[in-house]
């Protein structure tokens, strides 16, 4: 069963899409990935409803995992070059995930 966060990120208006740029380059998701075993998936995501918003989607193995992310000094790391293109306070929200429906596996609850 995995375990989810969703980060949603307001960025500065008009700022979206280079502020994607700046994320993809700073490799925040490829960090965790390599650094946390227990990292399974992520996307970074663009609303098409709402033009500055980003969202941080994460899977891991359990909730440990993520715990042990929040934790690690390279994320500690991240954050000030990614600041800049903050406008809020960012406020993470975790899920477990109940059911899962996919074509490429089957189905599970």
């Amino acid at each position: 069963m995995a375990f989810w966060s969703m980060i949603m990120v307001n960025v500065h208006e008009g700022q979206a899409e280079s502020s994607v740029q700046a994320f993809i380059r700073r490799r925040a998701i490829e960090e965790a990935a390599e650094t946390i075993p227990g990292f399974q998936h992520g996307e970074l995501l663009l609303s098409t409803n709402e033009p500055d918003l980003l969202c941080v989607l994460c899977s891991w193995e359990n909730e440990a995992a993520y715990q042990q992310w929040l934790a690690s000094p390279l994320r500690a790391r991240q954050f000030p070059d990614l600041q800049e293109m903050i406008t809020s306070d960012i406020n993470p929200l975790m899920f477990l995930s109940k059911h899962t429906v996919s074509k490429s596996q089957p189905f599970s609850t």
